[in-house]
């Protein structure tokens, strides 16, 4: 065989091979991919601080910026009841009109059907626990909060008009020391709905943090409003595929957020929310 007909062949050879690698790389990373363009969009920019709720961010901004245990560890009680009327307070805070002024959040009645379709959720219900849970350990507020803000973007409710609410504090006999819920801005309304499957309904965010105080150890419970794409309690960091999905060799949460989000990107888009 010639020097040139050698170097076709060879040339053919090899371009086979790469194609080959990589349509093997396409099947076996699409997944991947789908899901971190997916977390991406979740991470998203923040806020528009300017137009909504500046006072929320004012006290994110001055005690949420590390570990929220931490914090709430080294807070004297007076401090944790001041902080906590500062909370309640900013939460009644309506948005101030003037030109590019938002209006926006949504009714109880939506509110309560992100709350069910969690809790019915075919990779978050009860009989997932074993699966993703089976010593009990993670609790998995975190990851409902998650899905519920996930959810509530796929039915155009405005980045804006969503937080966390933290409840930070030994509760159940030193058994968790946080939880979290999804807020999102109620409609016509000076107030905002905690979505916590936990209470089987959605709530006024007031009553919620009633109710959370009754769970203290203590009677020390602090609650914190952040950014709805904080991820944990420790850090303010947004979602991270590594996060969420592990590095690749070792997935922390047993692939509790891979299989919603694969099961997500099967869906087909659901209806917005009434405007």
């Amino acid at each position: 065989m010639s020097g040139l007909k050698l170097h076709v062949f060879f040339r053919s050879i090899f371009l086979q091979a790469l194609w080959a690698c990589l349509t093997v790389s396409a099947i076996s990373f699409a997944v991947p991919t789908d899901c971190e363009a997916l977390i991406a969009s979740l991470a998203g920019p923040k806020t528009n601080t300017r137009e909504t709720f500046a006072k929320l961010k004012q006290l994110e901004n001055e005690t949420a910026q590390g570990s929220l245990i931490e914090f709430q560890k080294t807070a004297s009680s007076e401090f944790i009841e001041s902080h906590n009327k500062k909370i309640e307070e900013a939460l009644k805070e309506v948005i101030r009109p003037w030109f590019f002024a938002k209006s926006g959040g949504i009714r109880f009645s939506d509110a309560h059907k992100l709350v069910r379709l969690i809790m019915t959720h075919p990779t978050n219900g009860p009989a997932q626990e074993n699966i993703f849970d089976p010593n009990q350990c993670y609790g998995f507020c975190f990851g409902r909060a998650t899905l519920i803000h996930n959810e509530a973007l796929r039915r155009k409710v405005d980045p804006d008009f969503i937080r966390k609410i933290w409840a930070v504090g030994p509760t159940e006999k030193q058994r968790w020391q946080f939880h979290v819920a999804t807020l999102i801005k109620a409609r016509d309304l000076p107030t905002w709905w905690a979505c916590d499957p936990i209470f089987e309904y959605a709530l006024d965010v007031q009553d919620w943090i009633l109710r959370m105080k009754q769970f203290s150890d203590d009677g020390r419970m602090m609650f914190f409003v952040t950014e709805a794409h904080r991820f944990s309690v420790y850090d303010p960091r947004p979602y991270s595929p590594v996060d969420l999905l592990g590095d690749g060799k070792t997935d922390y949460y047993n692939g509790y957020f891979k299989t919603y989000l694969e099961y997500s990107l099967k869906q087909p888009e659901p209806a917005p929310f009434q405007k």
